[in-house]
């Protein structure tokens, strides 16, 4: 079974990946520098672990079903997308704040890596 890379998906997925780290380095640099934001309801939104948990869902559809078809022709993407996932999905259940941003900076990294090699091409089986 062969499957070829889809570019539409991939992008989509380099998308939503670089949202999702974007999200998660300019959050605390913009929480410091904007008093007025971190005293509004967005800053408690953004900081919410419910809205970190829907925001995956997209990651997951869109990451899950096109790195995880190319995985059963290439091997070595498989454990890369579980890691990536994995580690997107710990960061919800950490205490401090910097391995959270440690998780899902690598997760969202690790992901966009796999699709751009999968969108390039380069990804053999």
């Amino acid at each position: 079974m062969k499957t070829a890379p889809n570019p539409l998906f991939d992008s989509a997925g380099i998308a939503l990946s670089a949202l999702c780290l974007g999200h998660c380095l300019a959050l605390p640099v913009a929480l410091a520098l904007l008093p007025v934001l971190a005293s509004s309801g967005l800053a408690s939104l953004a900081e919410a672990e419910l809205f970190h948990a829907a925001l995956l869902v997209p990651v997951f559809l869109v990451s899950g079903t096109v790195l995880g078809r190319r995985a059963l022709v290439v091997r070595w993407l498989g454990p890369l997308l579980v890691v990536a996932l994995g580690a997107m999905t710990g960061a919800l259940f950490v205490e401090a704040e910097w391995q959270e941003q440690a998780l899902t900076a690598g997760g969202a990294s690790l992901l966009i890596i796999a699709h751009w090699l999968n969108l390039r091409g380069r990804v053999r089986a």
